[in-house]
């Protein structure tokens, strides 16, 4: 029996079967309720408590995201840990007909080499309905995925509710408060920690619309805003990204507001997500109130302003005590002032290369556009799977020549600042992107749970036929 993520250290000794139940000492109770869920979901029953079956006993000397299984007994110091061992039980277990378990009577011990596992769905350019998230939340349960990263904002729709802005959010393409309490909590649950996105300067172009006078530019002549003036790929030549007004005398206020709510709203992230990426910066120095903000506080491009943007916006989520992530996105020239307690997610290797982002002293996330980006059917040229590419979390690639990691992909020596990886999702409506994210979700999460002894091409198929059948009555 093979399970995913590949276990370091594996050993089985044939099969054992134990009455539908399950019982936990004290520290690991919590994780009860969301695993008999899952067991209620893939083989429809339900578990008891009782003391013959599954049992969840503290380990305290483990550290917390560690656990160890010897047959029907996990071991583990904190539910993290536990989560993860009764994920991989999922796989290793047959319900009998008379409601009974037989399990694969496997010993084994093992802790993720990263801590950040995640995955990303994009709900702003299209509309996933809260089951769809449901499903995805149960999907990085059984895969050990650790971070569901929401794109709730960008140019299309702002799909989140705010008190104090009310318009912000988009008709008929928005969450109800009550939806996104209940996501929230059913995520903590199942031990999946939410990061929720908020997409600063560009991006923005909904808010824009909504809000013009809190947040849109003010243009000296008759220049269309739309019209993208950076010396970028074609693709995002042609992209419609307004950015916000760095001018406007609330800006940050507002943003602040925004940032608050949604920190209130997310009482389980640590992180928050503030996008800071791919804005056509040049446009600023056409704003008369940008303008007269670079000279009121001597800033003197509109590169260095980018880069305190991106400043001002994470010292906000810092403040209110959440550990800001942004997209590779801002330039070097200003970058010092940044906090190094910022994460750049680094997806493009165009804006900043990794090696140039660890040797300033931030931590970066791998979102490689190639082979971590999944997009729409119709992107045939940028199809492909995690495997496929020979991927690792210290390895970045790209599809286009524009970027330095088109002909050689960009390896970094393996090290501590390199939190993991995040499989991404962008544009495409929920049953686009199935077919793609069911093959994928699971490579990723072996590549990013092993930094070096990870499934081979030819191995995974095998190693995976368990874990795609439970995948495949999740989505159903």
């Amino acid at each position: 029996m093979q399970i995913v993520p590949k276990p370091k250290q594996y050993s089985e000794n044939g099969r054992i079967t134990i009455p539908p139940e399950i019982t936990a000492d004290e520290t690991l109770l919590f994780c009860v309720k969301a695993f008999s869920r899952m067991v209620k979901k893939l083989y429809g029953i339900y578990l008891n408590q009782g003391d013959n079956g599954i049992k969840l006993c503290c380990k305290a000397d483990l550290p917390a995201d560690a656990y160890e299984i010897d047959g029907a007994t996990i071991f583990a110091s904190s539910p993290e840990g536990a989560r993860y061992g009764l994920a991989s039980l999922l796989q290793l277990m047959e319900v009998n007909e008379d409601k009974s378990i037989t399990l694969v009577n496997a010993k084994f011990a093992e802790k993720p080499d990263k801590d950040f596992r995640g995955f990303m769905s994009d709900l702003a350019r299209q509309w996933h309905p809260v089951e769809v998230i449901i499903e995805y939340i149960d999907l990085c349960y059984i895969n050990k995925i650790k971070y569901l990263q929401l794109h709730f904002t960008d140019n299309p729709s702002w799909t989140l509710p705010f008190d104090a802005f009310p318009k912000a959010a988009t008709p008929g393409r928005s969450y109800t408060k009550q939806e996104i309490a209940f996501i929230v909590e059913y995520a903590h649950e199942a031990g999946v920690e939410l990061v929720p996105e908020f997409e600063g300067i560009g991006h923005s172009e909904a808010l824009i619309d909504t809000y013009p006078e809190l947040f849109g530019n003010v243009f000296e002549d008759e220049m269309d805003n739309r019209a993208a003036v950076s010396a970028h790929a074609d693709a995002l030549r042609a992209a419609k990204d307004r950015l916000m007004c760095i001018g406007r005398p609330d800006i940050f206020q507002n943003i602040r507001a925004f940032l608050k709510e949604i920190c209130e709203t997310f009482v389980y992230s640590k992180y928050i997500h503030v996008g800071c990426d791919e804005a056509r910066h040049e446009n600023w120095a056409k704003c008369t109130l940008c303008k007269a903000y670079m000279e009121k506080h001597n800033i003197p491009t509109t590169l260095a302003l980018y880069s305190h943007f991106v400043k001002k916006v994470t010292d906000i989520c810092l403040e209110l005590g959440k550990t800001p992530i942004v997209w590779e996105g801002f330039p070097r020239e200003g970058a010092d002032d940044i906090s190094r307690d910022v994460i750049v997610m680094e997806f493009e290797s165009y804006y900043q290369l990794a090696p140039d982002l660890l040797e300033q002293g931030f931590r970066v996330i791998n979102t490689s556009w190639k082979p971590m980006y999944i997009l729409p059917p119709s992107r045939k040229d940028r199809q492909w799977t995690v495997i496929e590419k020979d991927w690792n979390v210290h390895n970045w690639q790209h599809f286009a020549d524009f970027s330095p990691a088109f002909k050689n992909p960009i390896n970094v020596t393996p090290t501590d600042m390199v939190l993991g990886g995040m499989l991404c999702q962008w544009e495409c409506t929920p049953e686009q992107e199935k077919g793609s994210f069911l093959t994928n979700l699971p490579m990723a999460a072996d590549r990013l749970w092993n930094e070096k002894s990870y499934y081979s091409a030819e191995e995974f198929e095998s190693a995976c036929k368990k874990l795609r059948s439970l995948q495949s009555k999740l989505t159903q």
